[in-house]
């Protein structure tokens, strides 16, 4: 039986083992994305700068945008490399066409993301 996995809002990486949010309460898990080492309740306060000492959830999106498009263009670099899949990186980073294949589970308009330019789309 396969376990259930979930997507990270982020960068699309979907092994993650639980919700990044409570659906209904939207409560963080606190946990950190193995892919682009988001902490779900830390990052979008701390790592993200909008102004605000916590994010408002109405804020949220734009905080994910923030934090994607500066580890985009940091080089996607693996958070965790022990616990993200070996064949999805190398050299510490997550392969351009699994970064692409990520980035679809989102529904994200790719063709807006001039970052990307060095990647196939």
């Amino acid at each position: 039986m396969k376990m259930k996995t979930y997507i990270c809002p982020i960068c699309g990486y979907d092994g993650l083992d639980e919700p990044p949010y409570e659906k209904g309460s939207n409560a963080p898990s606190y946990n950190i994305c193995s892919c682009c080492y988001f902490e779900y309740g830390f990052s979008e306060d701390h790592d993200i700068d909008l102004g605000y000492i916590v994010t408002p959830d109405e804020m949220k999106e734009a905080a994910f945008q923030l934090y994607r498009k500066q580890w985009i263009e940091n080089g996607a670099v693996v958070g965790y490399t022990e616990s993200y899949p070996k064949e999805f990186q190398v050299n510490g980073k997550v392969k351009p066409e699994i970064l692409i294949k990520q980035l679809n589970r989102l529904e994200l308009p790719l063709d807006n993301f001039t970052f990307l330019e060095g990647f196939k789309l």
